[in-house]
């Protein structure tokens, strides 16, 4: 999973960048910023103890910040979504905060206005690429018609046609082959969005965040997933021990910091959950698409095993908790024989049994 920043200059993305990776940015002033973060996870922390600590291996996800110079005035975002085609997310930082000293490009913080504004750039660069790939698909049908060419271009003018009546590319009904044929096309609407509210460092309390969240959420509808923080704020914590952090975030409200929440909030936006394989050898964290087969688990750890799986052992982690071992969650039938087809849960503690 990757996380890519993007937004009107002076909104705050870099910092965002090095909120949520500990990572200060200046060091590569030139060039794109790319960092993979460890997920938190309390419950592989808990397995970790219980298997005799094993090597702990977390899940990570990547964050990119293009870092791309600042764009004409004319077109301040070209660039900056340009930068982050190959993210599998899109994190859309939007100003909420005033600075007098810093002006932003738009005259005046409006993070609605933006959202809006930058969906209708995403648009615009995906009919642009339809565009542009249709006249050359017509001009190859014109020396040599072939059906693969008449099927991309069935396929990407019925996009066309909806990006045309506002609607993402996420939200087209399409054929798992048509998915394919246009996968490499990098579109941005097909993108999920995140949106990443740089506030005000007088709104740093947990519960003023999660109002203004809500508050975004509600009039903008179009994001999975809402996060509001101060990225000033939160860099200036970096530089505190930790009993002065603390302390300081307890003088704001501040409950969690932004990255923990940043983190949780790129699962919320890509609908991943996380399954986990434990051993004496090693307990590990797996990110997996909710709703995937038990087949689909196996194949995120090795082809090998989804190619000759043969059945999944199955416990929940909260089952697991309740047994007290994993030998009493086998008495007590907690230990569930899954096949194929079995749905993975948030939690799911799996041994896949297979054979090549």
């Amino acid at each position: 999973m990757r996380i890519g920043f993007a937004g009107f200059p002076k909104s705050g993305k870099t910092t965002v960048f090095e909120v949520v990776t500990g990572l200060s940015a200046k060091a590569s002033a030139r060039a794109p910023h790319l960092a993979a973060v460890a997920v938190p996870e309390k419950r592989l922390d808990r397995l970790e103890c219980d298997f005799n600590n094993p090597k702990k291996v977390c899940a990570k996800i990547e964050y990119l910040d293009p870092n791309i110079p600042e764009a004409q005035p004319d077109e301040p975002m070209k660039p900056s979504l340009d930068g982050v085609k190959d993210a599998s997310v899109i994190a859309l930082v939007l100003r909420a905060f005033d600075d007098p000293n810093v002006p932003h490009v738009l005259g005046s913080p409006d993070p609605l206005r933006d959202a809006a504004r930058l969906i209708d750039k995403m648009f615009q660069m995906d009919i642009a690429i339809i565009e542009k790939r249709v006249l050359r698909i017509d001009q190859s049908i014109q020396k040599a018609r072939t059906e693969e060419l008449e099927r991309e271009r069935e396929v990407i003018t019925h996009c066309l046609k909806h990006l045309e009546e506002r609607e993402p590319i996420s939200d087209i009904d399409l054929r798992p082959e048509q998915k394919r044929e246009i996968s490499g096309m990098r579109f941005l609407t097909a993108k999920p969005l995140m949106a990443v509210l740089n506030v005000d460092e007088k709104d740093t309390s947990s519960q003023r965040l999660r109002e203004l969240s809500e508050q975004f959420r509600t009039a903008e509808p179009r994001f999975q997933s809402v996060t509001a923080l101060s990225a000033r704020l939160e860099r200036e914590l970096f530089d505190l021990e930790d009993e002065d952090r603390r302390l300081f975030m307890d003088d704001v409200g501040l409950e969690r910091l932004a990255d923990e929440r940043l983190i949780r909030a790129s699962y919320e936006a890509t609908k991943t959950i996380c399954f986990f394989t434990v051993g004496d050898d090693e307990v590990r964290a797996w990110p997996l698409v909710a709703g995937s087969t038990a087949l689909q688990a196996a194949g995120t750890i090795h082809t090998d095993m989804m190619r000759g799986f043969i059945r999944a052992e199955v416990v929940n982690y909260n089952d697991y908790i309740k047994a007290g071992s994993m030998r009493d969650a086998k008495a007590k039938h907690f230990v569930r024989l899954e096949g194929k087809e079995y749905e993975v849960v948030d939690g799911d503690m799996i041994l896949f049994r297979f054979n090549v």
